[in-house]
């Protein structure tokens, strides 16, 4: 099994949700994250427009998706076809190996429980 973490840009969150969903997955955890890397932080009006900051972070979101090994090659093309643009620091995935799998409500292991 594969743990497939997306750090991708929040403005293509919902496309990306809308074409992993269409991959018959068991499910998949995103969350808010905030981070530093290639694209520069655009500057934002405070108060009442008349001071500007630069935040220190970008806003993205995290998909994590945990899959079968059969499966993890179509999940990252369905990830970049939908979340990228094709500039450079739009985000990263990373992949990594998923030795058990526990479904808490029926503690049944393994991949079925996917």
């Amino acid at each position: 099994m594969k743990k497939i973490e997306a750090v991708v840009p929040t403005a293509r969150l919902e496309t990306a949700f809308a074409a992993l969903a269409e991959l018959g997955l068991g499910g998949f955890t995103y969350y808010d994250s905030k981070g530093r890397g290639q694209i520069p932080r655009p500057e934002i009006h405070s108060g009442r427009g008349t001071s500007t900051y630069r935040p220190e972070f970008n806003i993205n979101a995290t998909i994590v998706v945990v899959t079968k090994d059969s499966m993890a090659d179509s999940v990252i093309s369905t990830i970049l076809d939908s979340a990228s643009s094709g500039l450079a620091g739009e985000g990263k995935i990373f992949v990594s190996d998923v030795d058990e799998v526990i479904d808490i409500g029926s503690k049944q292991r393994g991949e079925g429980v996917l």
